[in-house]
Protein backbone atom coordinates (compact mmCIF):
# COMPACT_ATOMS: atom_id res chain seq x y z
CA UNK A 1 0.00 0.00 0.00
CA UNK A 2 1.23 3.39 -0.85
CA UNK A 3 -1.21 5.86 -0.15
CA UNK A 4 -3.24 5.51 3.10
CA UNK A 5 -6.20 7.92 3.51
CA UNK A 6 -8.67 5.61 5.87
CA UNK A 7 -7.54 6.95 8.77
CA UNK A 8 -4.74 9.63 8.89
CA UNK A 9 -3.03 10.45 5.85
CA UNK A 10 0.12 9.07 5.34
CA UNK A 11 2.56 7.21 3.03
CA UNK A 12 3.99 3.91 3.32
CA UNK A 13 6.11 1.80 1.17
CA UNK A 14 5.37 -1.22 -0.61
CA UNK A 15 7.18 -3.79 2.63
CA UNK A 16 4.64 -1.24 4.45
CA UNK A 17 7.50 1.04 6.28
CA UNK A 18 6.54 4.45 7.09
CA UNK A 19 7.76 8.02 4.96
CA UNK A 20 7.60 10.51 6.65
CA UNK A 21 6.08 13.36 5.47
CA UNK A 22 7.70 16.59 7.31
CA UNK A 23 5.59 19.34 8.95
CA UNK A 24 2.01 20.23 7.92
CA UNK A 25 2.22 20.80 4.18
CA UNK A 26 3.17 17.65 2.50
CA UNK A 27 0.21 15.72 4.13
CA UNK A 28 -2.40 18.55 3.43
CA UNK A 29 -1.56 18.48 -0.21
CA UNK A 30 -1.01 14.70 -0.35
CA UNK A 31 -5.22 14.78 0.83
CA UNK A 32 -6.20 17.23 -1.50
CA UNK A 33 -4.22 15.03 -4.31
CA UNK A 34 -5.65 11.58 -3.50
CA UNK A 35 -9.16 13.12 -2.63
CA UNK A 36 -9.04 13.68 -6.24
CA UNK A 37 -6.65 11.14 -7.51
CA UNK A 38 -6.32 10.53 -11.39
CA UNK A 39 -7.62 13.65 -12.38
CA UNK A 40 -5.68 17.25 -12.47
CA UNK A 41 -6.28 19.80 -9.24
CA UNK A 42 -5.52 22.99 -10.18
CA UNK A 43 -2.77 25.25 -8.68
CA UNK A 44 -4.73 28.20 -7.32
CA UNK A 45 -7.22 25.73 -5.63
CA UNK A 46 -4.29 23.88 -3.98
CA UNK A 47 -2.58 27.36 -2.65
CA UNK A 48 -6.13 27.93 -1.04
CA UNK A 49 -6.44 24.96 0.60
CA UNK A 50 -2.99 24.99 1.70
CA UNK A 51 -2.63 29.06 3.21
CA UNK A 52 -6.73 30.01 2.97
CA UNK A 53 -6.57 33.78 3.36
CA UNK A 54 -3.17 34.30 4.48
CA UNK A 55 -0.67 33.10 1.55
CA UNK A 56 3.19 33.35 1.50
CA UNK A 57 4.71 36.57 -0.53
CA UNK A 58 5.24 34.10 -3.50
CA UNK A 59 2.21 31.06 -3.27
CA UNK A 60 3.36 30.06 -6.76
CA UNK A 61 6.52 29.45 -5.85
CA UNK A 62 6.17 28.25 -2.65
CA UNK A 63 3.48 25.59 -3.94
CA UNK A 64 5.92 24.45 -6.03
CA UNK A 65 8.15 23.81 -3.17
CA UNK A 66 5.97 21.51 -1.46
CA UNK A 67 5.42 19.94 -4.71
CA UNK A 68 8.73 18.95 -5.53
CA UNK A 69 9.38 17.67 -1.35
CA UNK A 70 5.97 15.73 -1.65
CA UNK A 71 7.13 14.21 -5.44
CA UNK A 72 10.42 13.04 -3.77
CA UNK A 73 8.43 11.40 -0.87
CA UNK A 74 6.51 9.96 -3.31
CA UNK A 75 9.06 8.65 -5.62
CA UNK A 76 11.16 7.42 -2.33
CA UNK A 77 8.32 4.90 -1.65
CA UNK A 78 6.65 3.67 -5.11
CA UNK A 79 9.95 3.80 -7.10
CA UNK A 80 8.52 6.12 -9.95
CA UNK A 81 7.12 9.26 -10.71
CA UNK A 82 3.47 9.63 -9.64
CA UNK A 83 3.26 13.48 -8.75
CA UNK A 84 2.69 14.68 -12.37
CA UNK A 85 2.53 18.32 -13.31
CA UNK A 86 -0.21 18.87 -16.01
CA UNK A 87 -1.20 22.49 -17.41
CA UNK A 88 -2.23 24.77 -14.44
CA UNK A 89 -2.05 22.13 -11.70
CA UNK A 90 -0.77 18.22 -10.68
CA UNK A 91 -2.18 15.19 -10.67
CA UNK A 92 -1.68 12.19 -8.55
CA UNK A 93 -0.98 8.93 -11.00
CA UNK A 94 -1.82 6.34 -8.48
CA UNK A 95 -3.07 2.40 -9.81
CA UNK A 96 -5.85 1.18 -7.25
CA UNK A 97 -3.25 -1.07 -5.32
CA UNK A 98 -1.14 1.96 -4.83
CA UNK A 99 -4.45 4.05 -2.52
CA UNK A 100 -6.03 2.07 0.43
CA UNK A 101 -9.73 3.18 -0.23
CA UNK A 102 -9.09 2.41 -3.92
CA UNK A 103 -8.78 -0.73 -2.54
CA UNK A 104 -11.36 -0.96 0.11
CA UNK A 105 -13.35 0.03 -2.52
CA UNK A 106 -12.36 -2.88 -4.95
CA UNK A 107 -12.92 -5.63 -1.44
CA UNK A 108 -16.36 -4.06 -0.89
CA UNK A 109 -17.40 -4.62 -4.67
CA UNK A 110 -16.04 -7.50 -5.17
CA UNK A 111 -17.74 -9.18 -2.20
CA UNK A 112 -21.10 -8.49 -3.17
CA UNK A 113 -20.78 -11.81 -5.77
CA UNK A 114 -19.74 -14.20 -3.64
CA UNK A 115 -21.72 -16.47 -1.01
CA UNK A 116 -22.14 -15.77 2.67
CA UNK A 117 -18.85 -16.83 4.36
CA UNK A 118 -16.68 -16.17 1.63
CA UNK A 119 -18.30 -12.27 1.66
CA UNK A 120 -17.72 -12.05 5.07
CA UNK A 121 -14.14 -12.87 4.85
CA UNK A 122 -13.23 -10.46 2.15
CA UNK A 123 -15.40 -7.48 4.29
CA UNK A 124 -13.27 -8.06 7.11
CA UNK A 125 -10.30 -7.92 4.96
CA UNK A 126 -11.74 -4.44 3.65
CA UNK A 127 -12.73 -3.39 7.22
CA UNK A 128 -9.30 -4.22 8.72
CA UNK A 129 -7.93 -1.59 6.33
CA UNK A 130 -9.57 1.32 8.20
CA UNK A 131 -7.38 2.69 10.90
CA UNK A 132 -9.70 5.90 11.51
CA UNK A 133 -12.05 8.38 10.18
CA UNK A 134 -11.33 8.89 6.22
CA UNK A 135 -8.67 11.26 5.08
CA UNK A 136 -7.88 12.16 9.36
CA UNK A 137 -7.59 15.76 9.88
CA UNK A 138 -8.74 16.84 6.43
CA UNK A 139 -11.53 15.22 6.59
CA UNK A 140 -13.35 18.47 6.85
CA UNK A 141 -11.19 20.05 3.67
CA UNK A 142 -13.15 21.38 0.96
CA UNK A 143 -11.59 19.22 -1.50
CA UNK A 144 -11.46 16.26 0.79
CA UNK A 145 -14.87 16.55 2.13
CA UNK A 146 -17.30 14.93 0.20
CA UNK A 147 -14.64 11.93 -0.75
CA UNK A 148 -14.56 11.51 2.99
CA UNK A 149 -18.07 11.66 4.02
CA UNK A 150 -18.63 8.70 0.81
CA UNK A 151 -16.02 7.01 2.27
CA UNK A 152 -17.07 6.71 5.59
CA UNK A 153 -20.98 5.89 3.95
CA UNK A 154 -19.35 3.14 2.84
CA UNK A 155 -17.93 1.88 5.37
CA UNK A 156 -20.84 1.54 7.35
CA UNK A 157 -22.91 -0.27 5.09
CA UNK A 158 -19.88 -2.61 4.96
CA UNK A 159 -19.87 -3.64 8.79
CA UNK A 160 -23.73 -4.03 7.91
CA UNK A 161 -23.37 -6.36 5.43
CA UNK A 162 -20.46 -8.12 7.07
CA UNK A 163 -23.14 -8.68 9.86
CA UNK A 164 -25.52 -9.93 7.21
CA UNK A 165 -22.80 -11.96 6.04
CA UNK A 166 -21.75 -13.32 9.17
CA UNK A 167 -25.30 -14.56 10.99
CA UNK A 168 -26.30 -16.30 7.18
CA UNK A 169 -22.90 -18.54 7.35
CA UNK A 170 -23.81 -19.76 10.76
CA UNK A 171 -22.00 -17.20 12.90
CA UNK A 172 -24.79 -15.40 14.29
CA UNK A 173 -22.56 -15.06 17.61
CA UNK A 174 -19.65 -13.22 15.73
CA UNK A 175 -22.63 -11.05 13.96
CA UNK A 176 -24.04 -9.83 17.43
CA UNK A 177 -20.47 -9.12 18.53
CA UNK A 178 -19.89 -7.22 15.63
CA UNK A 179 -23.20 -4.98 15.46
CA UNK A 180 -24.06 -4.54 19.26
CA UNK A 181 -20.99 -1.67 19.77
CA UNK A 182 -21.45 -0.56 16.35
CA UNK A 183 -25.69 -0.33 16.64
CA UNK A 184 -24.52 1.77 20.17
CA UNK A 185 -22.29 4.27 17.86
CA UNK A 186 -25.00 4.54 15.32
CA UNK A 187 -28.43 3.91 16.60
CA UNK A 188 -30.68 5.91 14.25
CA UNK A 189 -28.76 3.41 11.28
CA UNK A 190 -31.90 1.50 10.47
CA UNK A 191 -30.22 -1.58 8.36
CA UNK A 192 -27.43 -2.12 11.27
CA UNK A 193 -30.40 -2.46 13.35
CA UNK A 194 -32.42 -5.06 11.29
CA UNK A 195 -29.33 -6.71 10.88
CA UNK A 196 -28.59 -7.10 14.28
CA UNK A 197 -32.37 -8.28 15.15
CA UNK A 198 -31.80 -11.09 12.54
CA UNK A 199 -28.25 -11.89 14.07
CA UNK A 200 -30.04 -11.81 17.82
CA UNK A 201 -33.13 -14.22 16.79
CA UNK A 202 -30.70 -16.50 14.58
CA UNK A 203 -28.38 -16.56 18.02
CA UNK A 204 -31.29 -18.03 19.99
CA UNK A 205 -32.46 -14.64 21.54
CA UNK A 206 -35.54 -13.55 19.64
CA UNK A 207 -36.76 -11.52 23.22
CA UNK A 208 -33.46 -9.52 22.60
CA UNK A 209 -34.00 -9.01 18.78
CA UNK A 210 -37.70 -7.56 19.66
CA UNK A 211 -36.22 -5.54 22.25
CA UNK A 212 -33.81 -3.60 20.15
CA UNK A 213 -37.26 -3.06 17.44
CA UNK A 214 -38.56 -0.75 21.34
CA UNK A 215 -35.16 0.70 20.98
CA UNK A 216 -35.21 1.95 17.58
CA UNK A 217 -38.77 3.21 17.75
CA UNK A 218 -38.32 4.93 20.90
CA UNK A 219 -35.08 6.96 19.61
CA UNK A 220 -35.98 7.23 16.23
CA UNK A 221 -39.10 9.27 17.59
CA UNK A 222 -37.08 11.41 19.86
CA UNK A 223 -34.22 12.57 17.78
CA UNK A 224 -35.88 12.68 14.17
CA UNK A 225 -39.67 12.70 14.96
CA UNK A 226 -40.62 10.04 12.69
CA UNK A 227 -41.91 6.82 12.93
CA UNK A 228 -40.40 3.11 11.93
CA UNK A 229 -40.28 2.35 8.17
CA UNK A 230 -42.09 -0.57 7.00
CA UNK A 231 -38.99 -2.64 6.57
CA UNK A 232 -38.73 -2.12 10.09
CA UNK A 233 -42.04 -3.45 10.49
CA UNK A 234 -41.31 -5.77 8.53
CA UNK A 235 -38.27 -7.12 10.56
CA UNK A 236 -40.45 -7.09 13.97
CA UNK A 237 -43.42 -9.12 12.28
CA UNK A 238 -40.92 -11.68 11.11
CA UNK A 239 -39.17 -12.26 14.59
CA UNK A 240 -42.94 -11.85 16.38
CA UNK A 241 -43.68 -14.80 13.58
CA UNK A 242 -40.99 -17.04 14.71
CA UNK A 243 -41.86 -16.38 18.35
CA UNK A 244 -46.14 -16.90 17.93
CA UNK A 245 -46.88 -18.81 15.09
CA UNK A 246 -50.77 -18.01 15.27
CA UNK A 247 -49.63 -14.21 14.44
CA UNK A 248 -51.37 -13.25 11.83
CA UNK A 249 -49.38 -11.82 8.32
CA UNK A 250 -49.54 -8.08 8.90
CA UNK A 251 -52.14 -6.31 5.98
CA UNK A 252 -50.25 -3.59 4.62
CA UNK A 253 -51.32 -1.52 2.21
CA UNK A 254 -48.69 0.03 -0.78
CA UNK A 255 -47.56 2.84 1.32
CA UNK A 256 -44.63 5.03 0.11
CA UNK A 257 -42.32 1.53 -0.36
CA UNK A 258 -44.61 0.21 -2.96
CA UNK A 259 -45.10 3.49 -5.17
CA UNK A 260 -44.36 3.13 -8.89
CA UNK A 261 -42.01 5.87 -10.14
CA UNK A 262 -42.62 6.93 -13.49
CA UNK A 263 -41.00 9.99 -15.20
CA UNK A 264 -42.60 13.19 -17.82
CA UNK A 265 -40.85 15.12 -20.02
CA UNK A 266 -42.43 18.87 -19.08
CA UNK A 267 -42.66 21.63 -21.91
CA UNK A 268 -39.54 22.88 -21.25
CA UNK A 269 -37.44 19.78 -21.85
CA UNK A 270 -36.25 18.64 -18.19
CA UNK A 271 -37.56 15.27 -16.74
CA UNK A 272 -39.66 14.71 -13.85
CA UNK A 273 -40.22 11.55 -11.65
CA UNK A 274 -43.40 11.45 -9.86
CA UNK A 275 -45.22 8.46 -7.92
CA UNK A 276 -49.10 7.47 -6.84
CA UNK A 277 -49.51 5.09 -3.97
CA UNK A 278 -52.35 4.76 -1.81
CA UNK A 279 -56.37 5.12 -2.49
CA UNK A 280 -58.75 7.87 -1.77
CA UNK A 281 -59.01 11.41 -2.73
CA UNK A 282 -56.38 12.87 -4.63
CA UNK A 283 -53.09 14.50 -3.46
CA UNK A 284 -50.16 16.26 -4.96
CA UNK A 285 -47.82 16.60 -2.70
CA UNK A 286 -44.96 19.71 -3.33
CA UNK A 287 -42.01 18.26 -1.11
CA UNK A 288 -40.12 21.63 -0.52
CA UNK A 289 -36.62 22.37 -1.25
CA UNK A 290 -35.21 19.37 -2.18
CA UNK A 291 -36.42 15.67 -2.61
CA UNK A 292 -35.57 11.56 -3.43
CA UNK A 293 -38.11 9.69 -3.58
CA UNK A 294 -36.01 6.84 -3.05
CA UNK A 295 -35.19 8.55 0.26
CA UNK A 296 -38.69 8.89 1.08
CA UNK A 297 -39.43 4.85 0.22
CA UNK A 298 -36.56 4.20 2.57
CA UNK A 299 -38.11 5.82 5.52
CA UNK A 300 -35.25 8.31 6.48
CA UNK A 301 -37.04 11.31 4.72
CA UNK A 302 -38.59 13.75 7.99
CA UNK A 303 -41.53 13.76 5.73
CA UNK A 304 -41.26 9.86 5.15
CA UNK A 305 -44.21 9.30 8.37
CA UNK A 306 -47.07 11.37 7.87
CA UNK A 307 -46.91 10.55 4.00
CA UNK A 308 -46.71 6.93 4.86
CA UNK A 309 -49.86 7.55 7.19
CA UNK A 310 -51.63 9.87 4.54
CA UNK A 311 -51.41 6.66 2.26
CA UNK A 312 -54.19 4.53 3.84
CA UNK A 313 -56.49 7.13 3.00
CA UNK A 314 -55.87 9.22 0.11
CA UNK A 315 -54.29 8.78 -3.49
CA UNK A 316 -50.91 10.42 -2.36
CA UNK A 317 -48.57 11.98 -5.89
CA UNK A 318 -45.19 12.89 -4.62
CA UNK A 319 -42.45 14.08 -7.71
CA UNK A 320 -38.75 15.50 -7.28
CA UNK A 321 -38.18 18.52 -8.82
CA UNK A 322 -35.86 19.01 -11.39
CA UNK A 323 -32.36 17.94 -11.04
CA UNK A 324 -33.36 16.25 -7.72
CA UNK A 325 -33.66 12.99 -6.69
CA UNK A 326 -34.48 10.97 -9.49
CA UNK A 327 -35.50 13.54 -11.69
CA UNK A 328 -32.48 14.09 -13.77
CA UNK A 329 -30.89 17.55 -14.79
CA UNK A 330 -29.74 19.93 -16.02
CA UNK A 331 -32.11 22.29 -14.43
CA UNK A 332 -33.28 24.45 -17.29
CA UNK A 333 -34.60 27.08 -14.84
CA UNK A 334 -34.78 26.97 -10.69
CA UNK A 335 -37.66 30.19 -10.80
CA UNK A 336 -41.05 30.29 -9.35
CA UNK A 337 -42.87 30.20 -13.23
CA UNK A 338 -41.10 26.54 -13.81
CA UNK A 339 -41.63 25.41 -10.68
CA UNK A 340 -45.11 26.16 -11.40
CA UNK A 341 -45.07 25.08 -14.70
CA UNK A 342 -43.36 21.23 -13.50
CA UNK A 343 -46.48 21.12 -10.86
CA UNK A 344 -49.16 21.86 -13.64
CA UNK A 345 -47.53 18.62 -15.66
CA UNK A 346 -47.58 16.59 -12.67
CA UNK A 347 -50.86 17.26 -12.33
CA UNK A 348 -51.88 16.85 -15.45
CA UNK A 349 -50.23 13.84 -15.46
CA UNK A 350 -52.48 12.49 -12.50
CA UNK A 351 -55.34 14.34 -13.37
CA UNK A 352 -57.55 17.55 -12.00
CA UNK A 353 -58.63 18.03 -9.50
CA UNK A 354 -56.21 17.81 -6.93
CA UNK A 355 -55.53 19.01 -3.25
CA UNK A 356 -51.81 20.31 -2.69
CA UNK A 357 -49.94 19.35 0.06
CA UNK A 358 -46.97 22.20 0.22
CA UNK A 359 -44.10 21.35 2.87
CA UNK A 360 -41.40 23.79 3.37
CA UNK A 361 -40.40 26.09 1.09
CA UNK A 362 -43.49 25.17 -1.37
CA UNK A 363 -46.37 27.39 -0.36
CA UNK A 364 -44.66 29.89 -3.33
CA UNK A 365 -45.18 27.13 -5.65
CA UNK A 366 -48.65 26.02 -4.41
CA UNK A 367 -50.26 29.39 -3.87
CA UNK A 368 -49.23 30.45 -7.35
CA UNK A 369 -51.14 27.18 -8.77
CA UNK A 370 -54.10 27.81 -6.83
CA UNK A 371 -54.30 31.37 -7.88
CA UNK A 372 -53.57 30.68 -11.73
CA UNK A 373 -55.66 27.25 -12.05
CA UNK A 374 -58.27 27.49 -9.00
CA UNK A 375 -60.06 24.76 -10.89
CA UNK A 376 -57.33 22.29 -10.64
CA UNK A 377 -56.99 22.94 -6.63
CA UNK A 378 -59.50 21.13 -4.66
CA UNK A 379 -58.07 22.60 -1.43
CA UNK A 380 -54.61 23.52 -0.03
CA UNK A 381 -52.87 22.20 2.57
CA UNK A 382 -49.49 24.18 3.57
CA UNK A 383 -47.07 22.90 5.96
CA UNK A 384 -44.10 25.00 7.85
CA UNK A 385 -44.18 27.15 4.97
CA UNK A 386 -44.53 30.58 3.82
CA UNK A 387 -45.36 33.20 1.06
CA UNK A 388 -43.21 36.02 1.20
CA UNK A 389 -39.36 34.98 1.31
CA UNK A 390 -38.56 38.99 1.91
CA UNK A 391 -40.18 39.06 4.91
CA UNK A 392 -39.94 35.23 6.31
CA UNK A 393 -35.76 35.96 5.88
CA UNK A 394 -34.97 39.18 6.20
CA UNK A 395 -31.53 39.08 6.96
CA UNK A 396 -29.83 39.27 3.72
CA UNK A 397 -26.16 38.40 4.93
CA UNK A 398 -27.64 35.23 6.78
CA UNK A 399 -29.43 34.46 3.40
CA UNK A 400 -26.38 34.41 1.08
CA UNK A 401 -24.02 32.80 3.83
CA UNK A 402 -26.22 29.88 3.38
CA UNK A 403 -26.37 29.89 0.29
CA UNK A 404 -22.85 30.20 -0.17
CA UNK A 405 -22.10 27.47 2.12
CA UNK A 406 -24.46 24.91 0.34
CA UNK A 407 -22.77 25.74 -2.58
CA UNK A 408 -18.54 25.65 -1.80
CA UNK A 409 -19.17 23.07 1.71
CA UNK A 410 -22.03 20.90 0.99
CA UNK A 411 -20.66 18.30 3.95
CA UNK A 412 -21.07 21.60 6.67
CA UNK A 413 -24.04 23.02 4.68
CA UNK A 414 -26.17 19.95 4.84
CA UNK A 415 -25.33 19.65 8.59
CA UNK A 416 -25.78 23.56 9.19
CA UNK A 417 -29.47 22.91 7.85
CA UNK A 418 -30.27 19.67 10.02
CA UNK A 419 -29.55 21.31 12.65
CA UNK A 420 -32.07 23.85 11.79
CA UNK A 421 -34.73 21.19 11.21
CA UNK A 422 -34.04 19.95 14.86
CA UNK A 423 -32.40 21.43 16.69
CA UNK A 424 -30.28 20.26 19.55
CA UNK A 425 -29.96 17.21 17.38
CA UNK A 426 -27.38 14.59 18.72
CA UNK A 427 -24.00 13.92 16.44
CA UNK A 428 -25.49 10.98 15.10
CA UNK A 429 -28.90 12.43 13.90
CA UNK A 430 -27.41 15.40 12.31
CA UNK A 431 -25.44 12.74 10.26
CA UNK A 432 -28.69 10.69 9.09
CA UNK A 433 -30.30 14.44 7.97
CA UNK A 434 -27.56 15.62 6.20
CA UNK A 435 -26.87 12.53 4.37
CA UNK A 436 -30.95 12.51 3.78
CA UNK A 437 -29.80 16.14 2.32
CA UNK A 438 -27.07 15.02 -0.24
CA UNK A 439 -28.27 11.89 -0.92
CA UNK A 440 -31.63 14.19 -2.58
CA UNK A 441 -29.31 16.61 -4.37
CA UNK A 442 -26.01 17.78 -5.95
CA UNK A 443 -24.67 21.21 -4.54
CA UNK A 444 -25.02 23.65 -6.52
CA UNK A 445 -28.67 22.37 -7.88
CA UNK A 446 -29.65 22.88 -4.01
CA UNK A 447 -28.17 26.25 -3.66
CA UNK A 448 -29.59 27.29 -6.85
CA UNK A 449 -33.00 26.62 -5.71
CA UNK A 450 -32.04 28.12 -1.96
CA UNK A 451 -31.39 31.24 -3.96
CA UNK A 452 -34.45 31.28 -6.31
CA UNK A 453 -36.60 30.58 -3.18
CA UNK A 454 -34.97 33.48 -1.53
CA UNK A 455 -36.47 35.94 -4.19
CA UNK A 456 -39.72 34.47 -4.13
CA UNK A 457 -42.99 36.35 -3.01
CA UNK A 458 -46.72 35.76 -3.61
CA UNK A 459 -48.44 37.54 -0.49
CA UNK A 460 -50.15 39.82 -3.13
CA UNK A 461 -52.03 37.00 -4.34
CA UNK A 462 -53.37 35.52 -1.03
CA UNK A 463 -56.64 37.48 -0.84
CA UNK A 464 -57.43 36.05 -4.38
CA UNK A 465 -57.20 32.56 -3.65
CA UNK A 466 -60.10 31.40 -2.73
CA UNK A 467 -59.28 28.07 -2.69
CA UNK A 468 -59.80 26.35 1.21
CA UNK A 469 -56.73 26.18 2.80
CA UNK A 470 -55.39 24.46 6.04
CA UNK A 471 -51.91 25.66 7.29
CA UNK A 472 -49.86 24.04 10.24
CA UNK A 473 -46.74 25.61 11.59
CA UNK A 474 -44.69 24.98 14.43
CA UNK A 475 -44.65 28.27 16.61
CA UNK A 476 -41.09 27.88 17.48
CA UNK A 477 -39.81 26.64 13.92
CA UNK A 478 -35.87 28.23 13.23
CA UNK A 479 -35.89 26.92 9.58
CA UNK A 480 -39.28 28.66 8.11
CA UNK A 481 -40.36 31.04 10.61
CA UNK A 482 -43.56 31.11 12.80
CA UNK A 483 -44.42 34.45 10.84
CA UNK A 484 -44.46 32.30 7.93
CA UNK A 485 -47.35 30.63 8.72
CA UNK A 486 -49.26 33.46 10.02
CA UNK A 487 -49.01 35.59 6.82
CA UNK A 488 -50.29 33.11 5.12
CA UNK A 489 -53.38 32.46 7.47
CA UNK A 490 -53.90 35.92 8.03
CA UNK A 491 -53.59 36.25 4.08
CA UNK A 492 -56.08 33.67 2.57
CA UNK A 493 -59.45 34.20 2.58
CA UNK A 494 -60.49 30.86 3.45
CA UNK A 495 -57.98 29.44 5.78
CA UNK A 496 -57.75 27.51 8.95
CA UNK A 497 -55.17 27.72 11.05
CA UNK A 498 -53.37 24.96 12.98
CA UNK A 499 -50.42 26.41 15.20
CA UNK A 500 -48.44 23.63 16.61
CA UNK A 501 -46.18 23.47 19.38
CA UNK A 502 -42.65 23.03 18.94
CA UNK A 503 -39.18 23.81 17.53
CA UNK A 504 -39.40 21.43 14.89
CA UNK A 505 -39.92 22.22 11.17
CA UNK A 506 -41.52 19.39 10.01
CA UNK A 507 -44.07 16.96 11.39
CA UNK A 508 -43.07 15.15 14.58
CA UNK A 509 -43.27 11.65 15.66
CA UNK A 510 -45.69 13.06 18.68
CA UNK A 511 -47.80 14.81 16.69
CA UNK A 512 -48.78 13.09 13.73
CA UNK A 513 -51.87 11.30 15.05
CA UNK A 514 -53.48 15.31 15.21
CA UNK A 515 -51.86 16.15 11.83
CA UNK A 516 -52.78 13.40 10.26
CA UNK A 517 -56.44 14.06 11.91
CA UNK A 518 -56.70 17.91 10.32
CA UNK A 519 -55.03 17.15 6.73
CA UNK A 520 -57.52 13.98 6.17
CA UNK A 521 -60.65 15.90 7.25
CA UNK A 522 -59.79 19.37 5.12
CA UNK A 523 -58.56 17.37 2.23
CA UNK A 524 -61.83 14.49 2.12
CA UNK A 525 -63.96 17.42 3.39
CA UNK A 526 -63.57 19.65 0.08
CA UNK A 527 -62.42 16.70 -2.48
CA UNK A 528 -64.20 17.00 -5.52
CA UNK A 529 -64.10 13.35 -6.74
CA UNK A 530 -64.93 10.39 -4.69
CA UNK A 531 -63.05 7.54 -4.20
CA UNK A 532 -64.45 5.55 -6.83
CA UNK A 533 -64.04 8.56 -9.44
CA UNK A 534 -67.91 10.19 -9.88
CA UNK A 535 -68.07 13.88 -9.78
CA UNK A 536 -70.06 15.56 -6.83
CA UNK A 537 -70.53 19.08 -5.88
CA UNK A 538 -67.75 20.98 -3.73
CA UNK A 539 -68.47 21.56 0.09
CA UNK A 540 -69.51 24.56 0.81
CA UNK A 541 -66.80 27.10 1.80
CA UNK A 542 -66.42 28.09 5.25
CA UNK A 543 -64.37 31.63 5.98
CA UNK A 544 -61.48 31.00 9.00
Amino acid sequence: MLVRVLGQVSLTTPDGADVLLPGARQPALLAALAARAGRPVSAPLLQHLLWGDQPPANPSATLHGTVFKLRSSLAKASGRDVLLTREGGYLLDLSPADLDSAEFDRLVDDARDLPPDAAADVLERALDLWHGPAYGAFADSEIAQLEALRLEERRRSAVERHGEALTASGRAGDAVSLLRPFVAEHPLREGARIALMRALHADGRTSEGLEEYQHHRSHLAEELGLEPSAAMEEAQAELLRSADTSTPEPVRGQGLSGMQVHHLRTDRGNIIAYGTTGSGAKVVVLLGWISSLDVLASGRDPRSSLLERLTGSLSVTLFDRAGTGLSPGPVPDYGLDASVAELGEVIRAVRPPVSLLAMSAAGPIAVTMAHRRPEWVDSLVLFGTFADAGSTFPDQRLRDMVVEITRTHWGMGSKILADLYRPGLSDEAVLHLAKVFRDSSDPEVAAAYLEALYRQDVSHLLPEVTVPSLVLHYRRDRLIPFEGGQQLATGLPQATFVPLDGKVHLPDARDLDAIEEAILAHVQRHASTSVDGAQRQPSTLVPR
